[in-house]
């Protein structure tokens, strides 16, 4: 954390202020929530310090920010409770937006809903609902000759969740989302590629379905499906695009015999 706070801000005051909003926030919630929540995959602490870190790095890339706290703490809340939900007979999302309104108050969530239920508007430091993400003319861009699945009707949901895997995407930093058959994942994470890939020349996208007889073979050859041989041996994209993997059902492939 230091080292990137050093390596990657440049502004000497924002480095000061960053660093006090690390010692004052980051320490009691890791310990708080480790102690407390259960997270609905396990994670490790390091990797909730390098989201924060991530989606700071790409916020401060392309907006001048001013509140910093608030950006901080939106980081905080989504990189370490983000991974929350239902587990066990436990709400721990709700439970965590809970202890968060009643720990740290400066910056102050409505009482409607959870912290979750928000986003900074970075321009006029506030909270606002995600619901004013939506676009308002949704219904015109609908083509009813194609079928169902090509379109993600943007909810506080599927917008939260958009908002920030593209954050992490344009940083080039790998989200994953974690959740319940059904609850929408593949449909969140395609609707979002296609959004990347049809209004921008600089993306191509390429789908993995994994199933119980993926192996490590099998993923290397469809992964060099999109690959041309560059120079020696550098392999890349076809001409100059970043290409984005989606790899659906990570938890299908059987073991094998490396546990891996």
């Amino acid at each position: 954390m230091k080292s990137w706070i050093a390596g990657k801000v440049p502004d000497y005051q924002k480095k000061v202020e960053l660093q006090k909003l690390f010692d004052k926030y980051l320490p009691d919630t890791l310990f708080y929530c480790a102690k407390t929540f259960k997270h609905i995959i396990p994670q490790v602490q390091i990797s909730m310090v390098i989201c924060i870190c991530k989606l700071l790095e790409n916020i401060f890339k392309h907006h001048e920010v001013k509140g910093l706290e608030y950006i901080f703490v939106f980081a905080v809340i989504w990189c370490v409770g983000g991974g929350y939900a239902e587990k066990d007979g436990k709400d721990y999302s709700k439970e965590f937006s809970n202890w968060w309104k009643t720990e740290y108050k400066i910056v102050r969530f409505p009482g409607k809903g959870t912290v979750f239920d928000y986003y900074v508007d970075i321009e006029q430091s506030t909270l606002e609902d995600w619901s004013k993400m939506s676009s308002s003319d949704i219904i015109s861009t609908i083509d009813t000759t194609k079928a169902i699945p090509n379109y993600t009707i943007p909810t506080v949901n599927t917008i939260s969740a958009s908002y920030l895997m593209r954050q992490f995407i344009q940083i080039n930093h790998c989200p994953q989302l974690v959740g319940l058959a059904g609850c929408g994942k593949t449909q969140i994470i395609k609707g979002l590629l296609n959004e990347l890939t049809n209004n921008s020349e600089e993306y191509i996208q390429q789908i993995i379905n994994f199933n119980f007889y993926t192996d490590a073979n099998l993923l290397q050859m469809i992964m060099e499906q999109f690959l041309e041989k560059k120079a020696g041996k550098t392999f890349a994209p076809i001409g100059k695009y970043k290409l984005l993997y989606f790899v659906d059902d990570m938890n299908m492939p059987a073991r094998d015999p490396y546990d891996t």
